[in-house]
């Protein structure tokens, strides 16, 4: 008789409303359970189902969640900019871990945003977690602002031109700067066709940008909300647990960001895909769980 896949949904309920959440797979089992974080901030899950599948592949319970602010989970509106802090999504995170029961024994896989996420909950050294994947993601927001501004110089003279413009003006609706953002992209966040469930998550971003304005800013390219001053770079010496870093060579979270991070975590491993960039498990599927997967097995997760 064939087994029946584990697969179902809920919500958690807290002060700040509702969180949505997916679990795919068996928490009984003997696999220590994924947590995945999305990015955004302000992102739906949905871009991430491709890590959640990946993982789930290998037979691993995977944990998925709508943040709040986003996606399934409740809508907040007309709070300040101050409401909207890392410490905030912490708190959803820990709670979520309770609600499920995996608090004792749980990895942590953050993507972009998630990842900032992840190493802001790992250097807490909480007991429960026994390993990290930071996907396409950054330790120290001013840190890596010199490698994003690289990038845009590194654009043609129009585009350059027209970020500039966008920047100076605080205006973000010209079609030059469109054009840019789009050359962009396809350079450096995804550089093959969407897959529908990407393109929907970046549709309901874009309808729904109070997250992201809010703790990031209006544009890619030039954080100016609450996340511009935060960073953990100092404490990743806390991190206790087997580490992985994992990003693509033409990704915004760039290579020479990530060879300084891993020098700073204990045992960490760092894998650079040759043929991505911020969507790497979208770019190059096989070689990211290829990466992914051995790491968990070698380090016995």
């Amino acid at each position: 008789m064939a087994i029946e896949a584990i697969d179902y949904t809920g919500t958690m309920q807290w002060k700040h409303g509702k969180t949505w959440y997916r679990v795919v797979g068996d928490l009984k089992s003997k696999m220590t359970p994924a947590v995945v974080l999305h990015g955004g901030p302000g992102a739906p899950h949905n871009y991430v189902l491709g890590i959640v599948h990946l993982i789930a592949s290998t037979g691993r319970p995977v944990i998925v969640y709508d943040q709040i602010g986003s996606g399934q989970s409740t809508h907040i509106k007309g709070k300040p900019q101050e409401f909207w802090t890392v410490d905030l999504f912490k708190e959803e995170l820990t709670l979520l871990l309770k609600e499920l029961k995996v608090s004792k024994k749980y990895i942590l896989v953050g993507q972009s945003w998630g990842g900032i996420l992840s190493f802001a909950h790992a250097v807490d050294k909480p007991k429960g977690l026994k390993g990290l994947i930071i996907a396409n993601s950054l330790a120290s927001v001013p840190k890596w602002l010199p490698e994003i501004e690289r990038l845009v110089s590194e654009l043609p003279a129009v585009h350059r031109k027209a970020v500039a413009k966008g920047l100076k003006e605080n205006v973000f609706t010209a079609p030059e700067f469109a054009a840019a953002n789009d050359y962009f992209t396809l350079q450096h966040l995804v550089r093959v066709p969407m897959p529908s469930e990407v393109a929907e998550a970046f549709g309901q971003l874009a309808e729904n940008p109070t997250v992201y304005e809010a703790m990031w800013g209006p544009v890619e390219f030039a954080p100016i909300g609450s996340l511009r001053t935060w960073t953990v770079e100092d404490q990743l010496k806390n991190i206790n647990v087997p580490t992985l870093l994992i990003n693509g060579k033409y990704d915004e979270v760039t290579p020479k960001t990530q060879k300084r991070l891993v020098k700073k975590i204990k045992g960490a491993e760092w894998v650079c895909l040759p043929y991505s960039s911020h969507l790497s498990w979208v770019e190059e599927p096989a070689a990211w769980i290829d990466a992914v997967g051995s790491f968990l097995k070698r380090k016995k997760l």
